[in-house]
Protein backbone atom coordinates (compact mmCIF):
# COMPACT_ATOMS: atom_id res chain seq x y z
CA UNK A 1 0.00 0.00 0.00
CA UNK A 2 0.72 3.41 -1.24
CA UNK A 3 1.60 6.22 1.72
CA UNK A 4 0.52 9.32 -0.25
CA UNK A 5 -1.21 11.95 1.76
CA UNK A 6 -4.54 12.91 -0.22
CA UNK A 7 -5.77 16.26 -0.58
CA UNK A 8 -9.21 17.49 0.52
CA UNK A 9 -10.37 17.42 -2.99
CA UNK A 10 -8.89 14.28 -4.17
CA UNK A 11 -11.12 12.47 -1.01
CA UNK A 12 -13.97 14.11 -1.72
CA UNK A 13 -13.91 12.67 -4.65
CA UNK A 14 -13.48 9.51 -4.13
CA UNK A 15 -16.76 10.01 -1.50
CA UNK A 16 -18.75 11.13 -4.26
CA UNK A 17 -17.51 7.90 -6.95
CA UNK A 18 -18.11 5.52 -3.84
CA UNK A 19 -21.24 7.23 -3.18
CA UNK A 20 -22.63 7.79 -6.27
CA UNK A 21 -26.61 6.91 -6.92
CA UNK A 22 -28.35 7.24 -10.62
CA UNK A 23 -32.09 8.11 -10.15
CA UNK A 24 -34.28 7.04 -13.08
CA UNK A 25 -35.05 10.06 -14.64
CA UNK A 26 -38.56 8.71 -16.83
CA UNK A 27 -38.71 12.11 -18.78
CA UNK A 28 -38.88 14.30 -15.32
CA UNK A 29 -35.97 16.66 -17.13
CA UNK A 30 -37.88 17.17 -20.27
CA UNK A 31 -41.29 17.44 -18.75
CA UNK A 32 -39.81 20.37 -16.50
CA UNK A 33 -38.24 22.13 -19.86
CA UNK A 34 -41.45 22.16 -21.87
CA UNK A 35 -43.03 23.51 -18.61
CA UNK A 36 -40.94 26.42 -18.21
CA UNK A 37 -42.72 30.01 -19.19
CA UNK A 38 -41.40 30.68 -22.86
CA UNK A 39 -43.50 34.01 -22.66
CA UNK A 40 -41.34 35.69 -20.27
CA UNK A 41 -38.52 34.77 -22.23
CA UNK A 42 -40.12 36.60 -25.54
CA UNK A 43 -41.32 39.49 -23.16
CA UNK A 44 -37.27 40.35 -22.00
CA UNK A 45 -35.90 39.70 -25.81
CA UNK A 46 -38.80 42.83 -26.88
CA UNK A 47 -37.91 44.18 -23.79
CA UNK A 48 -34.30 44.32 -24.47
CA UNK A 49 -34.77 45.57 -28.44
CA UNK A 50 -36.91 48.31 -26.87
CA UNK A 51 -34.69 49.21 -24.63
CA UNK A 52 -31.91 49.47 -27.42
CA UNK A 53 -34.06 51.16 -29.82
CA UNK A 54 -34.53 54.07 -27.56
CA UNK A 55 -30.90 54.73 -26.45
CA UNK A 56 -29.94 54.79 -29.96
CA UNK A 57 -32.31 57.21 -30.59
CA UNK A 58 -32.03 59.60 -28.03
CA UNK A 59 -28.14 59.40 -28.70
CA UNK A 60 -29.07 60.42 -32.30
CA UNK A 61 -31.73 62.98 -31.39
CA UNK A 62 -28.97 64.57 -28.23
CA UNK A 63 -26.45 64.84 -30.99
CA UNK A 64 -24.34 62.13 -28.96
CA UNK A 65 -21.57 62.16 -32.45
CA UNK A 66 -20.69 65.21 -31.61
CA UNK A 67 -20.59 64.67 -28.08
CA UNK A 68 -18.16 62.28 -28.22
CA UNK A 69 -15.93 63.99 -31.18
CA UNK A 70 -15.84 66.90 -28.64
CA UNK A 71 -15.06 64.45 -25.69
CA UNK A 72 -12.11 62.76 -27.37
CA UNK A 73 -10.82 66.82 -28.70
CA UNK A 74 -10.70 67.31 -24.82
CA UNK A 75 -9.14 64.48 -24.10
CA UNK A 76 -6.67 64.95 -26.39
CA UNK A 77 -5.96 68.53 -25.31
CA UNK A 78 -5.49 67.56 -21.59
CA UNK A 79 -2.88 64.83 -22.90
CA UNK A 80 -0.87 66.88 -24.77
CA UNK A 81 -0.83 70.19 -22.21
CA UNK A 82 0.24 67.41 -19.63
CA UNK A 83 2.89 66.12 -21.59
CA UNK A 84 4.04 69.44 -22.58
CA UNK A 85 4.08 70.84 -19.05
CA UNK A 86 6.25 68.52 -17.24
CA UNK A 87 9.76 69.07 -16.15
CA UNK A 88 11.71 65.71 -17.12
CA UNK A 89 15.26 67.23 -16.91
CA UNK A 90 14.49 69.11 -13.37
CA UNK A 91 15.03 66.12 -11.53
CA UNK A 92 17.31 66.41 -8.32
CA UNK A 93 20.07 64.12 -7.73
CA UNK A 94 18.84 62.45 -4.20
CA UNK A 95 16.10 61.56 -5.78
CA UNK A 96 17.58 59.46 -8.45
CA UNK A 97 19.96 58.19 -6.27
CA UNK A 98 17.25 56.93 -3.75
CA UNK A 99 15.29 55.18 -6.66
CA UNK A 100 19.14 53.37 -7.47
CA UNK A 101 19.31 52.46 -4.18
CA UNK A 102 15.30 50.42 -3.97
CA UNK A 103 16.65 48.99 -7.60
CA UNK A 104 19.97 47.42 -6.02
CA UNK A 105 17.94 46.29 -3.25
CA UNK A 106 15.07 44.83 -5.14
CA UNK A 107 18.06 43.11 -7.31
CA UNK A 108 19.72 41.73 -4.78
CA UNK A 109 16.26 40.46 -2.75
CA UNK A 110 15.50 38.82 -6.20
CA UNK A 111 18.82 37.15 -6.16
CA UNK A 112 18.98 36.00 -2.65
CA UNK A 113 15.35 34.72 -2.84
CA UNK A 114 16.45 32.85 -6.01
CA UNK A 115 19.21 31.09 -4.93
CA UNK A 116 17.16 29.63 -1.79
Amino acid sequence: MENKKLTDDELVMMFFEENRVELPDDGFSKRVMNQLPTRSVRLNRIWTAACWLVGIVAFFLCNGWKQLCVLAGNAYGNLVGALSSMEIFTVSPAIIWVSLMILSSLAFYEVVRSEA
